[in-house]
């Protein structure tokens, strides 16, 4: 790996290092090994979070660290580069924790001045840290703590100006719910792995920031240029129409067509009542208008208010296509005004709505095997379809309230205190619960959950590429089997998840939006390549950019190896690989992850008995010392 001293345009030069326990903060210069073998946002956090956290330490102790990190192109014009991570040692999965977000945070922060804020330690008290340019306080936060997310935005803008940009948690992340979220601009979360959580065990309650600088290029000429190409490139996207009009509920109808719109927690992938919760009936009756993340062509966020009836009143951004299947098909719920109360509820409280659906959804289907009954429930009725129930469970998992200190904890810890044979139905790898679709009518995203770093993951591959209807010669030409188009085939398929692993780890530290990367690949790693040469003066070639995001990949494994999850975690709930489904378009699919992963370990460079990844493999990534300080590898002869 490099250890180059150049100071590269686009990134800010600078990090914030808080320690909570001592009061303490300090601004120091930005590692060049970040910059040079890393990149940014995901692959810093991954980087600072292995170097500086003990293995095995309690996820809610002082000893967790929570990183925020930007990437080179934050605060730029380049399309779609709002976005940031958040990272922690997971208080849900305990390995590898980190969500990502976009919305106006990320610019501002850069504006201040900040490549990344790591923070360290706990406060006794509830506090929030403030960032306005070269001023930065941590401040006390009672006047917050109790408060909804919406209400500590307004709040604190209100205290300090309308001008700042406001992330923080709401009663899920105080009250240490297990999947609980990060909020910022109302409706964009930073929801997987329980990031809030740890922010709440810091009684961190919020950061408002506040930026009057600017981040500047090196060839603001051809970048400008390349951003004029790219922007026509994604509105000829086949995608954009739909996804820019829709936003993403219309992914909804796509699964329902495909037959893999998750019902019931999984038991089938055809909801009779699929029409209730479609995005013409969202566009139809709740839609209001659209709205766009910093420097988003795309404007996928919709606003959405229910005008009458029980749920009249609610209102906030979208929900999305993972939302309204986890609260409504999941659930047997097909009133799109109870979800959309639901996802208001969930982000004014901070949790995560996957994870938080499909825990009441394992819950509806244990209370309809009757493992739990009317007593366990606080005698709330878990009948599947029971939209009051689950209004009423959202509120008593936010405040941990009878019933919902168990759901609090998600559905695998759940799972072992109920058992009666609920572990055969309790959906979740690594510990964390599984998105909206499916994956039994598409065999690469089965195998990309199984693989995921921080647990049952979509977005880690999305392998969007098996779903878009291209000729079996593409198929052919990008990896290497004419059947890797057939979403219902295994062939192909392990090649197809890691080249989107390394490439998606890329986009998650450059902070770019995956909808222009992975929805038809109007942005590709050459193109990336492009963007960040012009950004930063850094000449990057396409082969050394993927590198960086194999080298990224494989320190998460490490990571997760180092705390106890390997091989035996790699698998898919049993209900996707042994129970095929009985009606719709995938009658008889199951996933075939016995016939994928082998493939998968070989061209990972990882062993197939041990999931260890080979000396030569980490050689060539630059992590051979990384993996031996913990005798984490595969030697070979």
């Amino acid at each position: 790996m490099n250890s180059s001293t150049t100071e590269y345009k686009g990134y800010r030069g600078k990090v914030i290092v808080v320690d909570l326990s001592t009061q303490s903060i300090t601004v120091e210069t930005t590692d060049p090994q970040l910059i040079d073998d890393f990149l940014g946002g995901r692959g810093w956090a991954i980087k600072y979070l292995y170097d500086n956290l003990k293995p095995n330490i309690d996820p809610l102790s002082e000893e967790n660290i929570l990183v925020i990190s930007l990437g080179p192109l934050t605060g730029t014009l380049a399309p779609s580069t709002a976005r940031y991570t958040i990272a922690a040692k997971s208080p849900l999965t305990g390995g590898i924790g980190y969500a990502n977000s976009g919305g106006h945070f990320a610019p501002e922060l850069a504006y201040a001045g900040y490549d990344a804020i790591f923070i360290h330690g706990k406060s006794e008290i509830p506090v929030y840290l403030y960032i306005e340019n070269e001023e930065i306080e941590i401040r006390d936060a009672n006047d917050f703590w109790g408060k909804d997310t919406w209400e500590t935005d307004e709040l604190l803008r209100e205290k300090l100006s309308d001008d700042f940009q406001v992330l923080c948690i709401g009663q899920g992340g105080e009250n240490l719910v297990k999947y609980a979220s990060i909020m910022n601009n109302l409706s964009r979360a930073a929801a997987r792995t329980g990031v809030g959580t740890v922010m709440g065990s810091k009684k961190l309650k919020a950061i408002a920031v506040k930026g009057t600088g600017g981040v500047e290029v090196d060839n603001p000429q051809k970048f400008n240029a390349f951003i004029d190409e790219t922007l026509e490139k994604i509105y000829d996207d086949p995608a954009y129409p739909s996804l820019s009009y829709y936003g993403t509920s219309f992914l909804v109808d796509l699964a329902y067509i495909s037959g893999g719109l998750a019902t019931r927690n999984n038991q089938s992938g055809i909801f009779d009542q699929y029409e209730n919760i479609s995005a013409e009936t969202f566009d139809e009756l709740y839609r209001i208008k659209s709205e766009s993340c910093f420097a988003c062509p795309i404007h996928c966020g919709k606003y959405s208010k229910v005008e009458s009836g029980k749920y009249a009143g609610t209102k906030g951004g979208s929900p999305e296509y993972e939302t309204i299947v986890c609260f409504g098909s999941k659930c047997g719920i097909g009133d799109l005004g109870a979800i959309l109360k639901a996802n208001e509820l969930a982000n004014r409280y901070g949790l995560d709505t996957i994870s938080l659906g499909d825990t009441i959804a394992f819950a509806m289907e244990a209370y309809e095997n009757g493992v739990i009954s009317l007593d366990d429930t606080d005698g709330i009725d878990l009948v599947w379809g029971n939209d009051d129930a689950l209004i009423e469970l959202i509120r008593k998992v936010a405040y941990r309230e009878g019933f919902g200190n168990d759901l609090a904890e998600g559905t695998k810890r759940f799972s072992e205190k109920i058992k009666g044979g609920s572990e055969n139905y309790a959906l979740h790898i690594k510990g964390m619960e599984p998105p909206a679709y499916d994956v039994r009518t598409a065999k690469a995203f089965g195998l990309g959950w199984a693989t995921a770093t921080r647990g049952a993951d979509h977005l880690a591959a999305l392998p969007n590429f098996e779903l878009l209807g291209y000729e079996p010669e593409k198929g052919l030409e990008w990896f290497g089997s004419k059947k890797a188009v057939d979403p219902f085939s295994p062939e192909g398929k392990p090649r197809m998840v890691v080249w989107h692993e390394n490439f998606g780890a890329i986009v998650d530290s450059a902070e770019m939006c995956k909808y222009t990367c992975f929805s038809a690949y109007a942005v590709r790693p050459e193109d990336m390549a492009i963007f960040l040469t012009y950004a930063t003066g850094r000449e990057i070639s396409t082969e050394e950019l993927l590198l960086i995001g194999e080298r990224i990949y494989n320190l998460e494994r490490l990571f997760n190896l180092r705390e106890g999850k390997g091989k035996d975690e790699d698998i898919l709930p049993k209900r996707f690989t042994n129970e095929p489904f009985s009606e719709g378009p995938a009658k008889g699919q199951i996933v075939e992850l016995d016939v994928m992963l082998p493939k998968y370990y070989e061209l990972r460079g990882w062993d197939s008995e041990t999931g260890l990844p080979k000396e030569s493999q980490l050689k060539k990534l630059g992590l051979l010392e990384s993996a031996k300080k913990f005798k984490l590898l595969k030697e070979e002869k």
